[in-house]
């Protein structure tokens, strides 16, 4: 409020002060209303969330479960619609063996011997069959059915409509066909035979050695408990100028390699596999 003053100024006079009444009683009250509904929001939302997170994690899981499983299933399906080629003799399957990129078979088996060898006692037996695993894959890739025969006596492989062959793989010295796990052998014979070394891939069929004049038994050993196949026969081979000899050249420093343990990768895979198996029995329980 004011008044005008004679002299023309204006005097402001003080207003009086309102008092407002505030009632905290319903002021809390709403305050704990919205409160309440914020956080009944919040916890909607970590529902959500949560719910996201399990149907992310069961997704993660079914991914794991195709890598590991499912494609396993499919492959031999897709190998059963892939073209299988015949042969019928040591000619056609030699044939068919050497007309195949064999990088294939030598860099899986070179980063193997790099990485592994067999300086450790341990290693031998895993580096020996990964060997003949890969070779087993390597004649796959060439359309031929392969039957694995892991406990069979003295074969390695089945090729369908061939024949059974036993895989060696060999550096230096004899070549050792089979062991008689410290009994007394008293297999003299050999087998036909898939033999790699770094320099050479051979095919030893019996029935070739005779059509070149090469009597096998002048080059099989019985050292008591075990069969070996003399390495001068390599020698006699190529003097006789035996068929089945193709170059691959597999390099291999021993002296540089990194001799880690197949136990290990077995170990590790072991593991993936089980925690794999702790998810999944997770899941079934809810």
């Amino acid at each position: 409020m004011y008044t005008e003053k004679t002299t023309g100024q204006i005097e402001v006079l003080d207003q009086p002060k309102q008092i407002i009444n505030i009632n905290y009683k319903k002021l809390y009250i709403k305050e704990k209303a919205r409160n309440n509904n914020l956080q009944a929001k919040l916890e909607e939302k970590n529902n959500e969330l949560e719910e996201k997170n399990n149907e992310l994690d069961e997704l993660k899981l079914e991914m794991k479960k195709l890598s590991k499983c499912s494609l396993v299933k499919i492959q031999p399906l897709i190998e059963d619609n892939i073209s299988e080629k015949q042969c019928s003799n040591d000619e056609e399957f030699w044939q068919g063996l050497i007309m195949l990129d064999l990088n294939l078979l030598k860099n899986p088996i070179e980063y193997l011997l790099e990485q592994f060898g067999t300086k450790e006692p341990c290693n031998r037996f895993d580096v020996g069959n990964s060997i003949e695993f890969i070779i087993g894959d390597y004649i796959k890739s060439g359309g031929f059915k392969v039957l694995e025969l892991p406990n069979a006596k003295r074969f390695d492989i089945y090729i369908d409509n061939y024949k059974k062959l036993s895989i060696k793989y060999s550096s230096i010295g004899d070549i050792t066909l089979h062991n008689s796990n410290s009994s007394i052998n008293k297999d003299i014979d050999m087998k036909d035979t898939i033999l790699l070394t770094p320099d050479k891939l051979y095919l030893i069929t019996n029935t070739e050695l005779c059509k070149n004049n090469i009597n096998i038994n002048d080059y099989t050993k019985n050292t008591g408990d075990s069969l070996k196949l003399k390495r001068t026969i390599l020698k006699e081979m190529e003097k006789k100028k035996y068929p089945y000899i193709y170059d691959i050249n597999i390099k291999h420093n021993k002296k540089e390699c990194k001799n880690r343990l197949c136990s290990k990768i077995f170990y590790s895979k072991f593991i993936e596999e089980y925690k794999l198996f702790i998810e999944e029995y997770k899941l079934s329980l809810k």
